[in-house]
């Protein structure tokens, strides 16, 4: 039998394209395999001009336009399109449910006693009010920030980081952001840096697409939520595999729920209104890798220690003594997860002056050594460079 001839326009440059591309390959390994076509290409690429001209059997199409939907439906093509921007073309579609990203990421920020939730998007990008949609079914009012993502490039960023803090300035504290994509959530916790807003503890972040090398870049790293973009390509495939057997398919979309949240560090915290609190637990962030002690904490804080250890057990349940633990433990996994560094190395690193001390505290938390927690699939870093 001949193989059916595939094209497959979708961006690689992204995580959420490489997702897709990874459940399109999932079908194709357990059933009949195709002869595919794909590029590398960016997210706003236009397609390839050849494509109304292609003398294939089917395309899975992620830059979908109207006008290369009326052409691929002239041209009688097995088409599933994925778009993300112009919503249902008339064609097969599979998307992510927007309005469930936005529900899940608004719950994730009331679930840390966010009770006042803004949203910073783009304008004029329909998955973008979606996500919005979805947040306003769960709180109301919403601060709402958007400007044109098209328009944005690096000599206008000072700009519209300018923009995003007096946005930030206006709102009261403590405050929780949905960003509408990772990109967005990156401009936002670069904007609390530069008006010196302590994140998580101030302001909380949490983006869209779990990119996570992205996310790691941020700083701090930014939780983010995870669209189930492997299942929309599975489920594509689908798709298009019965079209090509010639089975009629309902245009209608089929939307795909978000897999979860992967939380960081940019909103691994219950909301604070305490600005002493808030401010010593970003000073302990910042400061727990060079041996800080707790009267460092209560020399910078301007209080006394009894007062910084009252507010503090009020505010997050747990001492100042304990908040440097905490950080210095939270700086031990990323070093265990992300490098190949030996346990008395990440120990120096963190803050800890001695290695049998970090152990100690280790497996009082982890319940596991050091070594133990690293071997965990989850966690080995020879596995994610492998």
């Amino acid at each position: 039998m001949r193989r059916k001839n595939v094209a497959l326009i979708v961006e690689t440059s992204g995580i959420y394209g490489r997702e897709i591309l990874k459940g399109i390959a999932r079908y194709r390994n357990t059933h009949e395999p195709w002869s595919l076509f794909l590029d590398e290409r960016e997210l706003n690429t236009p397609p390839p001009e050849w494509l109304l001209n292609w003398d294939g059997d089917g395309v899975i199409c992620r830059s979908t336009t109207p006008d290369l939907a009326a052409g691929l439906q002239s041209r009688h093509l097995s088409v599933v399109d994925l778009n993300d921007r112009y919503g249902d073309l008339g064609l097969p579609r599979v998307s992510s449910d927007m309005v469930a990203i936005g529900r899940i990421a608004a719950q994730h920020l009331l679930n840390r006693d966010f009770l006042r939730i803004a949203y910073c998007g783009f304008e004029g990008e329909p998955w973008c009010e979606s996500r919005l949609d979805g947040l306003k079914e769960v709180v109301t009012p919403v601060s709402v920030f958007r400007t044109s993502w098209r328009g944005l490039r690096e000599h206008a960023w000072e700009e519209e980081r300018n923009l995003i803090c007096d946005w930030l300035r206006e709102i009261p504290l403590p405050l929780g952001v949905v960003a509408c994509n990772d990109v967005r959530g990156h401009h936002v916790l670069d904007a609390c840096k530069t008006i010196g807003l302590s994140v998580p503890e101030e302001v909380a972040v949490i983006g869209v697409d779990n990119a996570s090398t992205f996310c790691a870049l941020c700083d701090p790293p930014l939780s983010s939520v995870v669209p189930d973009a492997e299942g929309i390509g599975y489920q594509a495939a689908s798709l298009l595999d019965r079209s090509m057997r010639g089975i009629t398919l309902d245009s209608r979309t089929i939307s795909v729920c978000p897999k979860g949240i992967v939380t960081r560090e940019s909103t691994d915290s219950v909301a604070i209104s305490d600005p002493v609190v808030s401010g010593a637990r970003r000073f302990i962030r910042e400061n727990s890798r060079i041996g800080i002690g707790v009267r460092d904490v209560v020399a910078w804080s301007g209080v006394s220690r009894s007062t910084l250890e009252r507010r503090f057990r009020t505010a997050v349940g747990r001492s100042p003594h304990d908040e440097i633990t905490r950080s210095r433990l939270a700086r031990v996994k990323v070093l265990l997860r992300d490098t190949n560094r030996s346990v008395r190395q990440i120990a120096e690193d963190a803050g800890f002056e001695h290695s049998e001390y970090l152990m100690v505290q280790f497996k009082r938390e982890t319940g596991l050594t050091p070594t133990e927690w690293r071997h965990q699939p989850e966690n080995s870093f020879r596995s994610r460079l492998d």
